[in-house]
């Protein structure tokens, strides 16, 4: 037998037993390259911890990400598919003459139209084919593509060139083209992570022949606190009488930590005990960001009172040990994991309101919203959370039950592994 994740239970006969595994592979394919783990692979790690052991998982990174050894312990085959990005800047942007043409309309469409051909052919065909050849050695039922039409646009010319059945799972709001309508009508299905991405895939004419809206999970199994609260709170120097809060996620401007650090500052006066935690590593496209950061931190005085904790492995425990934790992503967020693994650990939180956000939280009942951006209606809810503990307490047990309800592990890889079963129809590669 082919090595993979063990079988649980075999059916008797041996060919039956070579079909029904054949009909059970999937290869995830996770494309991110920001050199953390963010929450779209995340995501997909939970479902794999999710599902029952006589499904054959093996995985496709374009880079690597400090997982791959626990994963292969785990029967997991681990892929490495290597692509070459076309680099976003180059020393023809810093001069007037090429931003002067650039203002031109047909110059501006023209130069768009030459970075996708370039972007097609130097970096995604190649990467398809190198896909492909995964694939090939692989021979799974169904390819699940874990970032996207755009992003996964190689995934889909590789699905297709091999003929394998093919799920892709959209978690942005992207923005699209004729090339993006072109292969959302070569995948077999397409899962939006909410019915906000569903609806915007729609409005763009991304449209497979199936679309499932399947939320995300998390495995309360894995997503546990080790360590008791007050022994996190005293490592972090929080003392008993201070309120803690937190935001959790890569440092990217996106992300929105500086609304965050201006909401403190103007808290400070008013709540000197307030302590604020930065949580995550710096996305590759931060970099600069991350920089300014903490040089405001440093300009507005607050270095004593806001902690960049950078990545952290321990984040089931970081969050526990927080008093309110805080999402304040400036654009539509396609779903907030943080905002659900706050809930999951009883943590009340205050989220930006765009996006998939508004299909988790109810407003002042399983938690609370703000405008993005808005830096004194986040201060002033912050407030109001951090001065009544009992207001604290009733959010956070409203949103864990809400959760634990709503957001399933079990549930999410059902719905996942019966797509998967369902666009193969069950036949064998």
């Amino acid at each position: 037998m082919t090595p993979g994740i063990p079988v649980r239970s075999a059916p008797t006969e041996p060919r039956e037993c070579a079909v029904a595994e054949a009909a059970r592979s999937v290869l995830i394919v996770e494309a991110s390259s920001g050199g953390i783990i963010g929450g779209s692979l995340t995501g997909l790690l939970h479902q794999i911890r999710g599902m029952d052991r006589d499904w054959r998982i093996a995985l496709a990174l374009y880079e690597p990400k400090g997982i791959e050894e626990e994963l292969r312990r785990d029967g997991v085959r681990v892929y490495r598919v290597h692509r070459w990005r076309v680099p976003k800047t180059h020393p023809l942007q810093g001069r007037a003459g090429y931003r002067a043409a650039r203002r031109i309309a047909p110059v501006r469409t023209a130069l768009q139209w030459a970075r996708l051909a370039a972007r097609t052919l130097a970096e995604e065909l190649p990467a398809a084919l190198s896909l492909a050849r995964v694939i090939r050695a692989e021979r799974p039922s169904v390819v699940h593509l874990g970032n996207g039409v755009r992003a996964n646009f190689d995934g889909i010319l590789a699905c297709w060139l091999t003929r394998t059945p093919c799920v892709c799972h959209v978690k942005g709001f992207e923005k699209y083209s004729a090339r993006e309508r072109w292969a959302a009508r070569r995948v077999d299905a397409m899962v939006c992570m909410t019915e906000a991405l569903r609806r915007h895939c729609e409005r763009s004419g991304v449209l497979a022949p199936r679309v499932e809206v399947i939320y995300d999970a998390v495995d309360l199994e894995h997503f546990r606190p080790s360590r008791p609260r007050d022994e996190v709170r005293r490592e972090l120097g929080v003392g008993p009488e201070q309120c803690a809060l937190g935001i959790v996620g890569g440092i990217q401007e996106w992300k929105g930590q500086a609304v965050v650090v201006e909401a403190f500052a103007r808290l400070r006066p008013r709540l000197p005990n307030l302590r604020c935690f930065i949580v995550g590593g710096v996305h590759r496209a931060g970099r600069e960001y991350a920089a300014r950061l903490e040089q405001r931190v440093a300009e507005l005085g607050l270095s004593d009172g806001i902690a960049f904790l950078g990545f952290r492995r321990d984040v089931p425990d970081i969050v526990n040990a927080l008093d309110i934790v805080v999402h304040a992503s400036v654009r539509p967020e396609p779903f907030g994991r943080v905002i659900l693994e706050g809930m999951l650990l009883g943590r009340p939180v205050i989220a930006a309101a765009d996006g998939g956000v508004l299909e988790l939280v109810e407003d002042g009942r399983t938690g609370c919203l703000v405008p993005p951006g808005d830096v004194a209606a986040l201060a002033e809810k912050i407030f109001v959370l951090a001065t009544q503990p009992e207001l604290r307490a009733r959010i956070g047990r409203c949103g864990q039950s809400w959760a634990v309800r709503r957001f399933s592990l079990q549930a999410h890889v059902e719905a996942m592994t019966g797509l998967y079963l369902s666009v193969t129809g069950g036949r064998t590669p």
